[in-house]
């Protein structure tokens, strides 16, 4: 029974709103029987447009269309009991603004090689995130063996021979100052 999807449709559409439209389509009417959502402008009572032969083919298939006002549309059509095509639309166009945003903030320009020559706080970060980088780990959730490890990787690249470096290390890793140097001192009597 048709009713039988209606709920289960206007949930698609409430929780999806405004991105959502859904259709069913009665095939031999070829016809719109329901339709929710305000993506069309369609009604109930509409003809459906479908080409009846090519319906045989369909099995959840998912393709583009182009809305009334130009915006792109992702669509999945379903055949429901040979009878009705049940089909979800959902306008991509702001994920497409969204990329486009994103690409736009996210666009950097080189740094003047000058002006930042002497940022070692960037190249310990560099660093830092390299060795997280290469050791599968994650910053937000190193263990205290991870954190000396690191210490000991910074330690080998000479990251310490910067003035206030050990202090910028404790404060980034959340390490007391202390145990910086009992490990910088352990490293250096090797």
């Amino acid at each position: 029974m048709l009713s039988s999807y209606i709920p289960l449709c206007d949930a698609i559409v409430r929780l999806m709103d405004p991105l959502i439209e859904v259709v069913i389509h009665d095939i031999n009417q070829n016809s719109i029987t329901y339709i929710n959502g305000k993506l069309s402008k369609r009604k109930v009572g509409d003809a459906s447009l479908l080409d009846a032969d090519e319906l045989k083919h369909i099995d959840q298939i998912v393709y583009p269309k182009v809305n009334f006002d130009g915006r792109l549309i992702k669509s999945i059509s379903v055949l429901l009991e040979e009878k009705w095509m049940l089909c979800i639309n959902c306008d991509v166009s702001i994920f497409n603004k969204m990329q486009d945003l994103s690409s736009a903030l996210l666009q950097m320009c080189n740094q003047p090689q000058s002006l930042f020559a002497n940022d070692w706080q960037e190249k310990l970060h560099i660093s830092i995130h390299g060795f997280l980088q290469n050791n599968n780990l994650s910053f937000d959730h190193l263990s205290q063996n991870d954190k000396k490890a690191l210490v000991k990787h910074l330690f080998e690249l000479g990251a310490f021979s910067e003035k206030n470096a050990a202090d910028y290390v404790a404060k980034v890793l959340g390490l007391g100052r202390a145990t910086i140097f009992k490990y910088l001192k352990e490293w250096r009597n090797k």
